[in-house]
């Protein structure tokens, strides 16, 4: 039985060319690094300033997080070529290769996957990101008893002390949040690929945004899509994030991140097992297409 994935999320939105921008960008960052002669610490200074939330305390006790106070240059040191291998995987968004081409095959998964994610979100115009979090998430990739548990994972902020407010008027929340929030989802794999992909790259704004049953809650959401590997399912799978947003009270300017969950469904609505998700997400990392490298 998986344990339950916290995270924490970022985007720098679509925009306007944002792709450009994107792919200008990181040939920059290849340039500056390749000439600096100490460029393990730009590559380290790079990275963190891109996804802070590789500094971020793991929102619930893990054993496996247990010692590792500097999670980033743990985790990351296991990958080839460390945080410039990891800029190179998750600086560019993974996409899915054209269905009328013949894909890789899927790779042969271990009994257990273990995922570590690095999650921002930001405000267009806020000085620091939003809300920050790294987590952990282990998956049994064999049906040991009848499948029942579909895939996804949660955060609360507010139940780790991890609230920040920021001030977000009432009046025309939906399209300031549309345009100005920003979402960002990193997962890594460090045994079977050694490599990093980006679920939703810095830059990617949400498809929508509307008021929660709850009052005065509001839901962004973000999707992206993936090859599904399965008859199961349709043949691309939708993983779509919502982050629960509200005010507390009646102040606009206390307004935080309330949760965050992620589920995978396929294109007629059928959610997907856990195991199966852990496979496609493990599919993704290694032989998903990056776009601008």
């Amino acid at each position: 039985m998986a344990e339950h994935l916290h995270l924490h999320m970022a985007f720098l939105g679509h925009h306007p060319g944002g792709a450009r921008l994107q792919k200008l960008s990181f040939r920059s960052h290849l340039h500056l690094a390749s000439n600096n002669h100490n460029s393990k610490n730009l590559w380290q200074n790079i990275c963190i300033s891109t996804w802070p939330s590789l500094l971020a305390t793991p929102a619930v006790p893990d054993f496996y997080f247990s010692g590792l106070k500097n999670f980033h240059s743990n985790v990351i040191s296991t990958l080839p070529g460390g945080y410039r291998t990891f800029f190179s995987d998750a600086f560019p968004s993974i996409h899915s290769h054209d269905l009328n081409t013949i894909n890789p095959p899927p790779p042969s998964p271990p009994l257990f996957i273990r995922f570590y994610y690095a999650v921002d979100v930001f405000l267009h115009g806020q000085p620091h990101p939003f809300s920050s979090l790294c987590a952990t998430q282990l998956v049994q990739t064999r049906q040991v008893f009848d499948d029942f548990m579909g895939f996804k994972f949660r955060l609360y902020p507010l139940k780790h002390k991890l609230k920040n407010f920021i001030k977000v008027k009432k009046q025309g929340f939906e399209e300031y949040l549309k345009q100005n929030l920003t979402l960002s989802c990193v997962v890594i794999e460090t045994k079977v690929s050694k490599h990093a992909g980006s679920l939703f790259t810095p830059g990617c704004k949400p498809v929508e945004v509307k008021p929660a049953a709850t009052s005065g809650r509001v839901k962004v959401i973000f999707e992206t899509l993936l090859p599904s590997l399965s008859n199961l399912y349709t043949q691309m799978i939708k993983c779509r994030t919502k982050i629960v947003c509200g005010w507390q009270g009646d102040a606009e300017d206390k307004f935080c991140v309330k949760c965050v969950y992620s589920t995978f469904k396929d294109m007629n609505g059928k959610r997907l097992l856990e195991r199966h998700a852990a496979i496609i997400i493990l599919n993704a990392i290694i032989n998903g297409e990056r776009k601008n490298k």
